[in-house]
C-alpha cells in the first residue's frame, strides 16, 4: 500500500496498536504492538500531520483529506495531496495506520 496512487485511493484508519496523545499542539503517535517497554520510537506529528491522522476514519481516502487540507490550511490542492502522500506514506511504513478495507474488498 505504499504506491502513490494507493494512498490516495484506499481510505486508511489508524492501526489498533497505536495510541494517540496531543502534546503541545502536537500529537504524539506511540506504537503499543509489543507493550511500552518494546516501543522502537514516538512518531511526532506536526499541525498539519496531526489534521491528517485526525481525518483517518476509514472513509476519506487521500484525495478527501487532500481536499479539506486545501481548504483548512490554505494551500494548493496539489500540494496538499504531496504532503498526504509522503505523511501517508510514513505512517504505513512505521505501521501506525492501515487500509480501511483488505486489498480487493469493494
Amino acid at each position: 500500500m505504499r504506491d502513490e496512487t494507493d494512498l490516495l485511493l484506499q481510505p486508511c484508519l489508524p492501526s489498533p496498536d497505536v495510541v494517540a496523545r496531543r502534546v503541545a499542539g502536537e500529537y504524539l503517535l506511540v506504537p503499543v504492538r509489543n507493550g511500552a517497554a518494546q516501543m522502537d520510537y514516538i512518531f511526532t506529528a506536526n499541525e498539519v500531520g496531526s489534521a491528517i491522522f485526525l481525518l483517518l476514519d476509514g472513509s476519506r481516502d487521500g484525495r478527501d483529506i487532500a481536499r479539506l487540507l486545501s481548504r483548512d490550511f490554505a494551500v494548493d490542492e496539489e500540494r496538499a495531496r504531496m504532503d498526504v502522500v509522503e505523511f501517508l506514506r510514513d505512517l504505513c511504513e512505521a505501521g501506525l495506520v492501515r487500509p480501511a478495507r483488505p486489498a480487493g474488498a469493494p
